[in-house]
């Protein structure tokens, strides 16, 4: 592709988007014949978006994606047939493209520096057209397209917005383009994710006037998108300034989380009616503070911008607050798959940090259908692998592999990794192969996959001798992240247990994964590997009275849900989770690492009842606080916000769109719903629902590549009652509460059965 065309951009020699507005390129073609198909080509060194006769070619945003530049960079393909229709009678085509510094050139998240992949936008285009004759032409970017940087988007930047100026909306000054002679990615593919595009619309819920007099207008969720104004009558030199937040504080738009990010829009009006709606950025927000312009439910409007996956799952119950809870979960979900896979959509990051999502991964495959979007994420994941076998924190690596920046952190990443963070490699495309059947993502990651647990058994056995040698202390760790009531390092502390457990977890997915492949030495080495890392943990981090050294609730979790431990110990752990639980008053005590397997290890060990407890706290931490707070997203912190209202006071990292402790909406639909695939695809599936709590009725459903499962169920006094259905092609294995199982093909279905008196029996 593109062997013709060559790429264009401005004069500059560096394109800091501080001081070179996104550049505005045109070229004009004629032709005299009539145009039967016409297919057009672009891709860009930034984001671009196109135009052919005056109409945008689609309304995808921030094209072509983001990768791992250093190695490859994407193309897009469009139909513009119909486009050509619109061509004047001497039959000239006008082509415009814009391109912003986008994730390539512009700013980039946890970095205070611009240009990080490189220094110049670029741009390139291909147009094919057949025409009725048989015949056909292309028309490529070259030297004689014109550009010029004096158009009326002034700035444009993901993390500080935009600044417009519709008095430039006709640009009087055009050049000759400069064609580029920089360093191009090592590969120029077609794009193999998923579209990010405008959702839904959200209409302001209340207008009203801030504390220090700003017109605040809050559209009653918390979301990634923009905010669009118009049509509205302006005055030429008319500014209106627009900041975005996720919440109040003391009557005014709080932004002090935003750290360096501005989220703010700039618009200086032309006479006359208008409209505006940003291109090359969007915020995280719930509310935004106006200035220069009177806003109204008619001319404001919010829209939720996210990858166009289609929806696959659904879940409901009797119980309000969890269906907040599960809407939380999927904005969550939306608000950050934004062509990546990121942490969050309002602050100075917006990076795909591989630990959330590798613990997030089976709820979000659930939800959503995430195939396609992971496969190409997984992509990059793996290209910005090192040959030591590191597996970064975050994914693409910010061009941390081209230049260096002050930032530890990120610098470290490049030369090693922690547990969960780095097994992504694993936990994410083992999700995507459940939940699609696609055994490509396994294959396409295997190497990697080994790589990395290599890696990790190196780490380990730094420094180490006998069984330390499989307990994987050495090098920097997140430890159990997040986990309330713990400082920083005080979380990083405990990575001893949580680094170890999860080393175990992969060698032993791993091993299934070779099994799954037919790679049999692999998987009988791996296999080995886990049983001796589960030997040490036991033999180094149990002690004689076979209880966890120095526990803690996510330790004694993985150890239950990773199978390290003998039936005695597996007891005791039991017992002390349960009384670390009660001692907290039913309040659990998790980090990132261990909150997505918490109800697991207490429901599937007999402790149904605890887990609807935990489950249903509405106080902190739990996951109904937040609800009880307002909350229409999952945030990063259990305590984001106090119960005195107030923000965390580490407030330059807390986010209110995070969705790593939305990982409880996997235990949501496999047990209190009760639908798990056990194949690939659900080829076959267990529906095995566990009734608890004040519930008295659920339903889930997915859409799996044989058709939809339905499963329903409701309680009457000792009654249960569940209705399913069961696609063309698959197997149910169904258990219901007393006990009672069987096996179920293609029908539906309806079974009653007693509750159980004693559900913790």
């Amino acid at each position: 592709m593109f062997e013709e065309a060559k790429w264009i951009t401005g004069s500059a020699p560096l394109d800091d988007d501080r001081t070179v507005p996104p550049y505005l390129f045109r070229g004009a073609y004629q032709i005299g014949k009539t145009v039967v198909g016409a297919r057009l080509y672009a891709s860009a060194l930034g984001c671009y978006t196109v135009r052919v006769n005056g109409r945008r070619v689609s309304d995808r945003c921030f094209a072509p994606g983001y990768t791992q530049y250093d190695q490859r960079v994407l193309y897009n393909e469009y139909d513009v047939t119909a486009l050509l229709t619109d061509m004047d009678k001497q039959g000239k085509i006008r082509i415009e493209a814009e391109v912003s510094g986008g994730w390539y050139a512009g700013r980039l998240g946890l970095c205070s520096d611009r240009n990080r992949y490189g220094e110049k936008r670029a741009f390139v285009l291909q147009l094919e057209i057949a025409y009725a004759d048989g015949g056909s032409d292309r028309f490529v970017t070259d030297a004689t397209w014109k550009v010029s940087a004096d158009g009326p988007r002034r700035f444009a930047d993901f993390l500080d917005g935009e600044v417009y100026d519709a008095r430039k909306e006709a640009p009087a000054t055009w050049a000759p383009v400069a064609i580029y002679t920089g360093e191009l990615p090592k590969r120029i593919e077609a794009e193999d994710g998923v579209p990010v595009r405008g959702h839904e619309r959200l209409c302001p819920i209340s207008i009203t006037k801030s504390s220090d007099g700003e017109t605040l207008v809050d559209f009653g969720r918390n979301i990634a998108g923009i905010v669009e104004i118009g049509p509205f009558q302006g005055k030429a030199g008319q500014e209106i300034v627009i900041r975005h937040g996720e919440l109040l504080q003391s009557g005014r738009l709080y932004t002090d989380n935003l750290r360096t990010a501005k989220a703010e829009l700039r618009y200086i009006c032309r006479d006359g009616v208008q409209s505006y709606r940003p291109e090359f950025t969007y915020m995280g927000f719930r509310y935004v503070s106006v200035k220069g312009f009177e806003p109204t439910k008619d001319n404001i409007r919010a829209f939720a911008l996210y990858s166009d996956m289609p929806q696959a799952g659904s879940f409901r119950c009797s119980n309000e607050d969890l269906n907040q809870l599960q809407q939380n979960i999927l904005t969550s979900l939306k608000a950050n798959f934004v062509d990546i896979p990121t942490d969050c959509p309002q602050r100075d990051e917006r990076c795909g940090w591989t630990g959330d999502i590798a613990v997030f991964a089976p709820s979000a495959a659930f939800n959503m259908d995430i195939t396609r979007f992971m496969k190409k994420w997984l992509k990059d994941l793996a290209l910005g692998q090192t040959d030591k076998g590191v597996i970064g924190m975050i994914a693409p690596n910010n061009g941390l592999s081209k230049k260096k920046t002050d930032n530890f952190l990120l610098n470290f990443s490049l030369r090693a990794n922690d547990a969960v963070w780095g097994d992504a490699i694993l936990l994410v495309p083992w999700a995507v192969y459940m939940s699609s059947g696609d055994d490509s993502v396994l294959r396409d990651c295997y190497d990697n996959m080994k790589a990395w647990v290599e890696y990790e058994k190196r780490m380990s056995a730094r420094f180490s001798l006998g069984d330390r040698r499989y307990i994987w202390s050495f090098g920097f760790h997140f430890g159990d992240w997040l986990a309330p009531g713990d400082s920083i390092p005080a979380s990083m502390k405990k990575a001893k247990w949580t680094s170890t457990a999860y080393f175990a977890n992969s060698a032993r997915l791993l091993s299934r994964i070779a099994d799954i492949l037919g790679k049999t030495e692999d998987a009988v080495y791996y296999r080995l590997l886990y049983s001796r890392i589960r030997t040490a943990f036991q033999n180094c981090l149990i002690g004689p009275d076979g209880h966890i050294k120095k526990g803690f609730q996510s330790i004694y979790v993985l150890a239950l849900q990773f199978d390290l431990l003998t039936d005695r110990q597996r007891t005791l752990a039991l017992d002390d989770l349960v009384a670390d639980i009660r001692r907290r008053g039913n309040h659990l005590a998790t980090g990132f690492v261990g909150t997505d397997k918490l109800l697991f290890a207490l429901s599937d060990n007999g402790k149904t009842d605890l887990a609807y407890e935990l489950l249903l706290q509405d106080s902190c931490p739990s996951w109904l606080y937040p609800i009880r707070c307002g909350a229409t997203s999952i945030w990063e912190r259990w305590d984001a916000l106090k119960p005195d209202g107030t923000v965390h006071e580490e407030g330059n990292m807390v986010s209110f769109n995070h969705y790593a402790y939305g990982a409880v909406g996997n235990w949501l639909y496999t047990r209190l719903g009760g639908l798990e695939a056990t194949a690939p695809g659900y080829r076959e599936f267990r529906i095995a629902p566990m009734p608890g709590g004040d519930l008295s009725w659920a339903e889930v459903s997915h859409s799996c590549p044989y058709g939809e499962i339905q499963v329903k169920w409701e309680t009457k006094g000792d009654v249960f009652t569940i209705s399913f259905q069961v696609p063309a092609g698959t197997k149910a294995h169904v258990v219901l509460p007393d006990g009672s199982e069987g096996d179920y093909t293609e029908g539906a279905y309806q079974l009653s059965a007693k509750l159980s008196e004693n559900r913790e029996a």
